[in-house]
């Protein structure tokens, strides 16, 4: 199967996953190219950085068109006064996406935060170029509780 025709799948899958039944059967996604995957962890190119961004949700997002941090998936943060700590305190009720094979039993939490960093910052294998754009050497993650990340 060619990128290309993967990618189409690809895309025909997370609208098949994403339409509701109230809502729509079809989403339509224009984009000036075929995005190498839905994976931000591994992203190379502003076509898949695009494409997947319409699925997923960061902890804070940016104003459009600026630069102003603004709450999504963190409803507040703190910041230690050295600007070294952040203390994300995280939305209560947010659903997963449901479908035919896949039924979510709890909604979003701290551990899904810490799965995504293990798995993606903190993993070894993961390409030393995700880890260093962001974060430094020595940077660690701990849940507080449920609804809290430091």
């Amino acid at each position: 199967m060619s990128r290309r025709t993967f990618s189409l799948v690809s895309v025909l899958a997370l609208s098949a996953a994403l339409a509701s039944p109230v809502g729509a059967k079809t989403l339509i996604y224009c984009s000036e190219g075929s995005p190498e995957n839905f994976y931000p962890a591994v992203n190379t190119t502003g076509t898949s950085f695009d494409a997947s961004n319409e699925v997923y949700r960061r902890l804070v997002e940016f104003e459009r068109g600026g630069t102003k941090v603004l709450p999504s998936l963190a409803e507040r943060w703190d910041v230690s006064d050295d600007g070294k700590t952040y203390v994300f305190h995280l939305r209560k009720g947010v659903k997963w996406h449901s479908n035919r094979a896949f039924k979510p039993t709890r909604d979003f939490n701290a551990d899904d935060v810490m799965f995504s960093w293990e798995d993606n910052i903190a993993d070894p294998n993961v390409p030393a170029w995700t880890k260093a754009g962001a974060f430094g050497e020595g940077t660690k993650l701990d849940k507080v509780d449920d609804y809290t990340i430091k």
